[in-house]
């Protein structure tokens, strides 16, 4: 299942809550990746945060990856989770029933 998380950082955070913890979250968000956990990573270009396209079983999986993230772990950041699904009505095109 593919899943859309989308960071932000808490209210009043600044860039020296963060520095300290830098290294650390780059460092587990490229094991993440690597492990095939985290397909995509890529800055917000509207405001401070990290978008990740998760592969996981299901959402209490991909909500365990992000709660392992550094900045999540210092309080400083939180995820928000969307699960994602094939756009089923595409199939009424091919013959398909839909039902929401």
């Amino acid at each position: 299942m593919q899943i859309l998380a989308i960071s932000k950082l808490k209210e009043g955070v600044t860039p020296d809550k963060i520095g300290p913890h830098g290294a650390d979250e780059v460092k587990h968000t490229l094991e993440a990746y690597l492990d095939g956990k985290i397909r995509n990573f890529w800055f917000q270009a509207n405001r401070p945060g990290v978008v990740f396209m998760l592969e996981s079983a299901d959402e209490d999986e991909a909500r365990r990856v992000m709660d392992e993230l550094p900045l999540v772990v210092a309080g400083l950041m939180d995820v928000d989770l969307i699960p994602l699904q094939p756009l089923q009505p595409l199939g009424t095109l091919i013959g398909r029933k839909f039902s929401p």
